[in-house]
């Protein structure tokens, strides 16, 4: 159940009667106690345990491990394991899954729930085509009575808080959250996500906040109601308020926002400004490679793993084409460390990113794109090892 506490009786004129100190209340999903209600969304081949512990040190309230596939857990494939470690400093650590039947995800679940995780959440909402194509993700939500039985199956399979993140429908043509929703929450979840757009929208495409906000009133008739998690154009301070303004959420999920700015936590749990000064943004970056070197030791591998962040935390500087470039093919570590540290020493300490005129674009996705350009959102985790 949602904790009520004084901060969400906050009224601000401007916001329309909703203040972003709702997000730095506390929250209990289950019998799991989060700090604070911004959580970090779970992203294939973005949130491995570097950046969960720079999202954590930023106030991440919770985040997952990248999204399994059911049938790599049955097989306990070799890259599956290694993405459900835990470093000793995650508190609070849960895990996402995908699978197509009732058995096979509950099954799943069953193994998932003696691994020390936290909470466990099941994904009906991926939009790429390799999990479609197999009637998972959010090929799902064309069958509700089936999302039921699903959810059914999975709460009987562990004593974890049990999370669904869906999508407002597949497609135009069925936009079916407020039944889905409502089968969601009589099933037993604790939690329920809804991204704001259908399968086949792209993320230029708007929120549709009414649908949401309609899943959540369904979801709310249950006799437990689940805690409500808006997701979808989380960016910024604007975004999150209008997030919490017109779907009546009780927390967000940061997905595509988290993206080269773990700064995002900060900014809409504190006072800090959205941009992080010249010195903030170099200590955050170097910290992520020390936990990258910490994790995956320093070679090219790791390096080649690093280059998407890296590219990241550019964005936003003016003139940083020759910098991107060099991090495109950066072949260590250390190259990229001394490759920050030069740029930091030839700004003014109160250069900024994203300046007035150069806001975020609201229609980009580097990590959605870079999964459906190479349709492995799970990698070879779908199949057992040879």
């Amino acid at each position: 159940m949602v904790e009520a506490t004084p901060e969400e009786a906050a009224v601000d004129a401007t916001a329309g009667g909703v203040t972003l100190e709702r997000l730095q209340a506390p929250v209990s999903i289950g019998g799991l106690r989060l700090p604070n209600r911004a959580i970090l969304a779970p992203l294939a081949g973005v949130t491995d345990i570097p950046f969960r512990r720079l999202c954590n040190d930023m106030g991440a309230g919770y985040a997952f491990v990248e999204m399994l596939s059911a049938t790599a857990i049955r097989y306990r494939a070799r890259r599956t394991l290694e993405m459900m470690r835990r470093h000793d400093k995650e508190a609070r650590l849960g895990v996402q899954l995908t699978g197509g039947s009732a058995g096979e995800i509950a099954e799943a679940i069953a193994f998932l729930d003696t691994q020390g995780f936290d909470s466990i959440d099941i994904n009906m909402g991926c939009p790429v085509r390799k999990i479609v194509r197999k009637g998972w993700g959010s090929a799902l939500l064309l069958n509700p009575a089936g999302v039921r039985e699903i959810v059914e199956r999975a709460r009987e399979a562990t004593r974890l808080p049990l999370s669904v993140k869906i999508r407002v429908g597949y497609d135009a043509d069925c936009i079916n959250v407020a039944e889905t929703a409502a089968c969601i929450a009589e099933a037993g979840a604790v939690m329920l996500t809804i991204h704001g757009r259908t399968r086949n929208e792209r993320y230029g495409a708007p929120v549709r906040y009414d649908c949401i906000a309609e899943g959540f009133r369904q979801a709310r008739k249950a006799a437990r109601p689940p805690v409500c998690v808006g997701n979808g154009n989380v960016l910024d301070r604007p975004s999150a308020l209008q997030m919490l303004r017109e779907t009546h959420c009780d927390a967000v999920m940061i997905s595509r926002g988290v993206l080269g700015n773990p700064w995002i936590f900060r900014e809409l749990l504190g006072t800090r400004p959205h941009n992080p000064t010249l010195q903030e943004w170099l200590e955050g970056v170097l910290q992520h490679l020390a936990y990258h070197r910490e994790h995956y030791g320093d070679n090219r591998m790791a390096a080649v793993v690093a280059r998407k962040h890296l590219i990241w935390y550019m964005r936003g500087f003016r003139g940083s084409r020759a910098m991107r470039e060099k991090l495109s093919v950066v072949e260590s570590l250390d190259d990229a460390r001394d490759l920050f540290r030069r740029f930091a020493s030839e700004h003014p300490p109160d250069a900024v990113r994203f300046e007035a005129e150069q806001a975020p674009a609201h229609d980009e996705d580097p990590s959605a794109a870079m999964d459906r350009e190479h349709d492995r959102p799970l990698a070879d985790d779908h199949e057992p090892d040879r």
